[in-house]
């Protein structure tokens, strides 16, 4: 790597934690505020104080957001609606994975620690999440950097060959726990996932998720680090217990 090219990979990092520095600091402020309130009025307060901010906030909540999610299902539908077209965007979005398999797997099931499994995962939502590493919403230095290297195109295609794959059940967790798992589950978080962890409606399909991946990504929509803006989850997240984080991983992880 010469080094002009390591000069703008440093400047990306330097921007990239500056936009995190700056919703950690708003969403300091905000937990204080949350961890007065109850769950229901800690999510309108959260909602409030996002579009305060200008930030994008849940995609069901507001027109604009609902708009652009309508487009992008357009979009997959009329690629889908020719078998053809279909085909060639799941061999292309295939050829565009060769860093991707490293830790999602071939097969779309995760092989490093704290990566998740994208095998059948919900297309809208693989391509919603690119644009969230594209614009600095969420932050992790590989995914933020290679998700540059992508066009609106090309991202449609690796959702389309992802969402092709067989389902991938991963398995484990603290197994004893997956009767409170599935209790807290069905009623903290199948309205947006789905009763049965498979929802259609442009949120994750979590459904034999990795298990050490729903615990790592629900602390940090808990502790607020910035690698993760959702106002909505922030809520969630906030009233669970660690045991609780495991046991919903724990029976999602062994939901076939």
């Amino acid at each position: 790597m010469d080094v002009h090219h390591q000069l703008q990979i440093r400047q990306m990092q330097i921007n990239l934690n500056t936009i995190a520095s700056r919703k950690m600091n708003m969403y300091q402020k905000l937990s204080h505020r949350l961890s007065c309130l109850t769950l229901a009025g800690a999510l309108t307060f959260a909602a409030a104080a996002v579009s305060a901010q200008g930030m994008d906030a849940d995609p069901s909540a507001t027109k604009i957001d609902t708009e652009i999610r309508q487009e992008l299902e357009a979009r997959l539908k009329e690629i889908t609606a020719d078998d053809h077209a279909h085909d060639i965007a799941i061999e292309e979005g295939r050829a565009r994975t060769v860093l991707c398999k490293t830790c999602h797997g071939a097969d779309g099931k995760s092989v490093r620690e704290g990566t998740p499994n994208l095998a059948a995962q919900n297309p809208a939502y693989i391509v919603d999440q690119f644009e969230r590493f594209k614009d600095g919403r969420r932050n992790d230095f590989l995914m933020t950097n290679l998700a540059q290297t992508f066009n609106k195109e090309d991202m449609l295609k690796i959702a389309l060959f992802y969402s092709d794959l067989p389902e991938q059940t991963f398995g484990g967790g603290k197994t004893e726990l997956i009767p409170l798992g599935k209790e807290i589950f069905a009623e903290r978080c199948a309205s947006c996932h789905g009763e049965n962890g498979r929802s259609d409606e442009g949120y994750a399909r979590l459904a034999g998720q990795r298990p050490d991946y729903v615990v790592k990504m629900l602390n940090e929509f808990k502790m607020q680090s910035g690698k993760r803006v959702n106002p909505w989850m922030t809520g969630v997240a906030l009233s669970l217990s660690q045991r609780d984080m495991e046991a919903i991983a724990a029976y999602l992880a062994n939901k076939d």
